[in-house]
């Protein structure tokens, strides 16, 4: 997948209202959601030394995370993804992944060589990788296609017990990692971010330098 330029706002719901506003006047919903909604659950792993949350923690210029990934708790398209991110800029190598995957994945069992996923399931073995949190969140996209323009609200961040059940539904452990009355707006793009996306995004609020994966971890406790 080619890289991708990310930025994170932390806005109040006030703010939201206004830009949510302006952006579906000149962006479309994305069409994987109802009218661009939908949720999302990512069980996170890292290893015994959480080397994943300390590259973030300690602002090293490139961090990786392995995660899998699940929208609207549906069983028929579950992913494995490995997230590389290097300051703003992103890339992501991800596979469609079984149940039966899954459940090997989360016992560290093999995987067969032809299996699409194999790669990414060969590296989490090889560097002890274990489930360590489920972060879920209510998303809200839209997107322009032709210039590879993307905006999101994320709502409702919550942290999980780090379970097979918590990807399709299952409430166990939950705290809110952030407030109920705040939402992450993100910003993603190719290139540039043209100018009038620039305006319609503008805000008061606090651009973000940590991850819902690290904010989860830190159980909502971590300043942001």
């Amino acid at each position: 997948m080619a890289e991708r330029i990310e930025e994170k706002y932390l806005i109040t719901f006030d703010e939201y209202s206004k830009i949510a506003n302006r952006i579906r006047a000149v962006l479309t919903p994305d069409e994987n959601g109802k009218n661009g909604k939908y949720s999302i659950c990512s069980l996170y792993f890292d290893d015994a030394y959480d080397t994943a949350l300390r590259e973030k923690e300690d602002g090293n210029a490139v961090h990786i995370k392995f995660r899998i990934r699940t929208y609207d708790g549906e069983k028929k398209f579950i992913r494995l993804e490995r997230k590389t991110k290097r300051g703003t800029v992103t890339e992501k190598h991800s596979a469609k992944i079984t149940e039966s995957e899954l459940d090997a994945i989360m016992k560290g069992e093999n995987i067969s060589e032809n299996a699409d996923c194999f790669g990414l399931v060969s590296e989490m073995r090889s560097k002890g990788f274990r489930p360590v949190v489920s972060v879920r969140y209510d998303r809200e996209a839209y997107v322009m296609k032709s210039l590879g323009v993307r905006v999101t609200f994320d709502r409702n961040v919550d942290s999980l017990s780090p379970t097979k059940n918590s990807l399709f539904g299952e409430t166990s452990g939950v705290i809110p990692a952030i407030s109920r009355g705040e939402i992450i707006m993100e910003i993603t793009y190719t290139d540039r971010c043209p100018a009038f996306i620039r305006k319609c995004c503008s805000n008061s609020g606090m651009q973000l330098s940590v991850s819902k994966y690290a904010l989860c971890r830190g159980r909502g406790q971590q300043v942001l």
